[in-house]
């Protein structure tokens, strides 16, 4: 069977249920309050060693960060939802890069990206966290392919991506300049249409937006 056309209406990501319950996480959009839990992971020059973004050297810029998070919910083009676990914020996860047309063309894409503390790894969290938010970007809001790569060196978050089932698209050499050196970028991809076979055999339960 083809693949589904494009949904005739484009949805209003503000409008749209963005709490998400997963057996061991609840996901939900970022607050102010939120500063101080964020703060001891964000500002550890160690975290993000292989990410797109540096540690925070001042609250203000968590702060920013916050407020950036909330404004492009509100123009639709980024979602990105904490992470709690028993209680506190211990990562974030997000659809970014929203995309439903270029000129002519539909395209109904995002960017998936994520962290989470270290004191959490290799409980199998993050994995839990990305598959619910790849699901509401497939499921909630419509999207046709999320894509996500990483850092060659970067295992754990490569882990994490195969985990979910997206599929390997290639490796771009010498694509990304961090801490004095090149580095190798992988890339991959899943669609709606693929992701119906993925779903049925992941373990997690589904999770529910709220």
């Amino acid at each position: 069977m083809p693949p589904a056309p494009p949904h005739a209406s484009i949805p209003k990501v503000s409008e749209l249920p963005l709490v998400i319950e997963t057996p061991r996480l609840r996901l939900r959009p970022f607050t102010e309050r939120d500063v101080d839990e964020l703060w001891p992971y964000v500002s550890d020059p160690a975290l993000p060693r292989y990410m797109s973004w540096a540690a925070h050297t001042d609250r203000a810029e968590t702060v920013a960060f916050v407020r950036d998070r909330t404004q492009a919910i509100a123009n639709g083009t980024d979602v990105t939802w904490a992470i709690e676990h028993e209680g506190r914020v211990a990562g974030s996860v997000s659809l970014d890069s929203i995309r439903w047309s270029i000129r002519a063309l539909r395209v109904d894409r995002a960017e998936l990206g994520y962290w989470i503390a270290p004191p959490l790894w290799g409980q199998g969290l993050m994995t839990e966290a990305a598959h619910a938010v790849t699901r509401w970007g497939f499921d909630t809001l419509g999207l046709h392919k999320i894509m996500v790569g990483c850092l060659e060196v970067n295992t754990g978050s490569r882990r994490v991506i195969e985990k979910v089932g997206f599929r390997f698209l290639c490796r771009m050499e010498e694509d990304m300049w961090r801490d004095g050196q090149w580095h190798a970028h992988l890339r991959y991809e899943l669609t709606i249409t693929e992701w119906s076979d993925v779903a049925r055999t992941m373990r997690f339960s589904k999770p529910h937006p709220t």
